[in-house]
């Protein structure tokens, strides 16, 4: 399949209603705890349906990629997200309002993700592709957090309008979502089943890697009051806390240059490079977001950290892609990078002592050397895959 602009461009739009449940959760959780009057735990939970949902998406997908029509799959994901986030602009009962959320993840953005990452694997240039994506959902969560709510005095409404409002936007552009020859389907299918054991070890590398994001990220605005303002009484502390919220917000801006930094290199110099250099320098912001920090410092390394997290991405995501000849595990992307967030914060409540979280550090650490251990020999199958005819 060429590279056509305007697939890209659809695939990262769709890629963007796709990553709705992750950048728009921390405004939900915030929104119907003050506007709605949801119990904290009640928030958190319809936020991890939607999640959930989102995760599955990908998975069904497994069994209908290859038999419907994309643009089709597209439309329909897309007035799920429209439909259901505009119900959800009216509903206040917190079992309703999870029951919708968790049905826009599945048939919507988890659908809409999947599809995004099908149509950047069929590209030929991968891993600029998906950096391009990567570019776009920054840009998207940056906008959400300066924006949203829109107005900001507005209640759910004011989050989820403007989502069904993208969605809207993104309608058109399924006209550019192309469609696989049948051919390559069952060309895909008729591969051996020992093939798709490179994927799944590209898969692994993803999902240790999320898993170490996902420890940090859980953490990293009370890493950033407990760097900056260690031992602050109530007030300082509050106050604080805002503060890392900007940082936060200007390193998430920052970030992006790692995504396009990945879009300009594409495979001008392999993936193993500049992978090995990405997962180094995270490991040492990571063991630099310790003990006690100005705001400026804090919001340098967390910056420093997001860029090279976003150099990373592409590339974890074209190893998939590129070692997947059925066409069909690199669906699982999406569950993989959620999966793995959802794993880290897991994994790290057993290690967290009482008074500090450097225990995210440390898993999010550990994570990071392994990915980077698993990630070496799924380079080299990548290279002796794409060296055998007819790729």
């Amino acid at each position: 399949m060429a590279d056509k602009p305007a697939a890209v461009i659809a695939a990262m739009l769709l890629g963007c209603c796709g990553v709705f449940a992750i950048m728009g959760q921390p405004i939900l959780v915030e929104v119907m705890i003050t506007r709605l009057g949801f119990q904290a735990g009640d928030a958190f939970f319809i936020t991890a349906l939607e999640a959930l949902g989102t995760a599955l998406g990908p998975v069904l997908a497994l069994f209908w990629m290859q038999r419907l029509p994309w643009r089709l799959a597209a439309v329909a994901s897309l007035l799920v997200i429209i439909g259901g986030n505009i119900l959800s602009a009216y509903e206040t009962s917190p079992t309703m309002l999870g029951i919708l959320r968790f049905a826009i993840g599945v048939l919507g953005e988890g659908t809409a993700f999947a599809l995004s990452v099908a149509i950047i694997s069929h590209t030929t240039q991968k891993d600029r592709n998906f950096a391009f994506v990567i570019a776009a959902q920054v840009l998207l969560g940056v906008a959400f957090f300066r924006f949203l709510p829109m107005p900001h005095d507005a209640g759910i409404s004011g989050v989820t309008l403007p989502m069904a409002g993208l969605a809207i936007i993104a309608l058109p552009a399924s006209a550019w979502i192309p469609q696989p020859a049948a051919s390559g389907h069952k060309a895909a299918a008729a591969q051996p089943a020992g093939s798709v054991v490179p994927a799944l070890g590209a898969l692994a590398v993803m999902l240790v890697w999320c898993t170490g994001l996902g420890a940090l990220w859980a953490s990293i605005k009370l890493i950033g009051v407990e760097v900056t303002c260690p031992g602050c009484d109530a007030v300082a502390m509050s106050a604080a806390k805002l503060d890392v919220g900007k940082a936060l917000a200007l390193s998430t801006g920052i970030a992006v240059v790692g995504a396009l930094a990945a879009a300009a290199m594409g495979d001008r110099f392999g993936r193993l490079l500049p992978v090995s250099v990405a997962l180094t320098m995270q490991f040492v912001m990571v063991l630099l977001l310790r003990g006690e920090m100005p705001w400026l410092q804090f919001a340098m390394t967390a910056a420093t950290f997001q860029v090279f997290w976003n150099l990373t991405g592409p590339y974890l995501m074209g190893t998939v892609a590129a070692s997947d000849t059925t066409g069909k595990i690199s669906l699982l992307i999406p569950t993989t990078q959620i999966g793995g967030f959802f794993l880290g914060p897991t994994i790290t409540k057993f290690f967290l002592t009482e008074g500090t979280y450097v225990a995210a550090n440390y898993v999010a650490a550990v994570c990071i050397v392994v990915a980077l251990l698993l990630f070496i020999p799924a380079a080299n199958r990548v290279k002796g895959i794409a060296a055998r005819p007819g790729h």
